[in-house]
Parts: structure tokens; sequence; C-alpha cells
């Protein structure tokens, strides 16, 4: 569950387009704080699952029919995004 509280602007370092689904590259900092692989972060208002991430980004991977109904139709390498991490349990 998310609060719709943006809590940063992350940045798309890459966007690698695969034959079923685009990997998102974003570049942020203070949504991987205690991020693990398979937590979900909203990126635009869209829930993604966290593939895999180093100390400053996180990858997605994101269907192709997403990329068409949503705001990512027309992101670009470059282009900021908001992000916003699940709600923890008992969270208000």
């Amino acid at each position: 569950m998310f609060t719709g509280i943006i809590e940063e602007m992350g940045t798309i370092s890459h966007m690698d387009r695969r034959p079923d689904s685009i990997r998102l590259t974003i570049q942020a900092h203070k949504v991987l704080e205690g991020t693990q692989l398979g937590d979900s972060i909203a990126v635009n208002g869209v829930c993604l699952t966290v593939t895999a991430m180093t100390d400053s980004t996180f990858c997605a991977d994101v269907m192709h029919e997403t990329m068409n109904r949503s705001s990512f139709s027309t992101i670009k390498s470059g282009s900021k995004v908001n992000l916003e991490r699940a709600m923890q349990v008992g969270g208000r």
C-alpha cells in the first residue's frame, strides 16, 4: 500500500529494451534506505518491484503494456520521476 506522499525525485539513468519488457535503472537515494530485492517502489504512481540494486540505483522491469498506458510512455534516460516506498505494516 502507498500513501501518495512522494519521498524523492529520481532520475532514469538507463532503459534496456527487451523482447517482452523494459528494464529501468533509476538513480535514487532516500527510497533505497532499507530497501531489499523484491520490495515495491512506486515510480510516477506505478508500483514496481525492485529486481536489482546498488547503493545509488535500483532496477525494475516494466511490461510494454504498462509503458504504453502510463506516464512511462514519454520517459527516457535523464527523465525525472516521483518515487515512493510502500508503507510499512502498521504505518499510518
